[in-house]
């Protein structure tokens, strides 16, 4: 007996988050979820695995991107990955609008911008830097290696106009390849500090009271080096829009930040160590 449409809509409304990510991560060819799994479980941490896809909405997601570049910087915005998981909801009905219409895709450029990031002076801890370290070799020894199989597996089919899986490869060997540059650049930047003790100015290690000026929010964040972010305990980078912004602040400060949307103001309200 086929179910009717009432039945239907509640089948579908106790479709929860973490569910549904983790079906459709499991449908992804291994080289392409091992890419897709970081920003979309990322995304069903934030926002909860149980909660039900039906009570998410599109501000939602807009301000969870917008929480991403406050956090941790611009590598955090890369949400083409949780944009079509967003879309492919909407594709299979689970959800009635896509809820990742509004989410803006950003396309790193080379040349001389990435040598001046490359460049550039990244502070971070032991630990942090250690970090680093670890991904850049799970990167190296563990994901591309898997995507070259790929690539090398659907370059078996000549007919390279209408092979679809050799473009997909070699697109996701120039992502993979991007961040292991990233990752290099880093680390060979990378300067050891202490933590900040001090409670008169943020600084590696602070723990920091904001009030969003334009919300009337009181938020807190954690700044740490670029291998210690954790979003979900709200550790951001101190190189991020908004850790940059805080960095050597004081009590009673007002900071402006860029972000998706356009500018933030937040005012210091209180430091103190993590």
């Amino acid at each position: 007996m086929s179910p009717s449409g009432g039945e239907v809509i509640q089948e579908i409304d106790t479709k929860r988050l973490g569910q549904v990510a983790a079906q459709y991560l499991g449908r992804l060819p291994a080289g392409q979820r091992e890419l897709a799994a970081s920003e979309i479980n990322r995304f069903v941490r934030h926002v909860g695995a149980d909660r039900p896809v039906t009570q998410i909405t599109k501000l939602e997601v807009e301000r969870y991107q917008q929480y991403l570049a406050d956090t941790a910087g611009e590598g955090a915005t890369r949400v083409e990955a949780l944009k079509t998981f967003l879309s492919d909801l909407k594709a299979k009905r689970i959800t009635e609008t896509n809820l990742g219409a509004g989410l803006r895709v950003r396309r790193k450029g080379g040349g001389a911008n990435a040598r001046k990031e490359e460049a550039a002076v990244v502070e971070l801890t032991r630990e942090g830097l250690e970090q680093l370290q670890l991904e850049l070799d799970r990167l190296e020894n563990v994901v591309a290696p898997a995507v070259r199989d790929d690539l090398a597996a659907a370059y078996q089919d000549r007919d390279f106009r209408e092979n679809a899986p050799y473009d997909e490869a070699k697109r996701r060997m120039g992502e993979v390849q991007g961040q292991i540059d990233r990752l290099r650049g880093q680390i060979k930047a990378a300067r050891v500090v202490e933590r900040e003790t001090s409670n008169e100015r943020a600084g590696l290690g602070s723990k920091v009271v904001l009030r969003d000026l334009q919300y009337d929010e009181e938020l807190d964040y954690t700044l740490v080096g670029p291998g210690e972010v954790d979003t979900r305990n709200r550790r951001i980078s101190i190189q991020s829009p908004v850790g940059s912004a805080l960095k050597d602040r004081g009590v009673g400060d007002t900071v402006e930040v860029d972000i998706p949307s356009g500018k933030a103001h937040y005012r210091i309200e209180r430091i103190e160590q993590a």
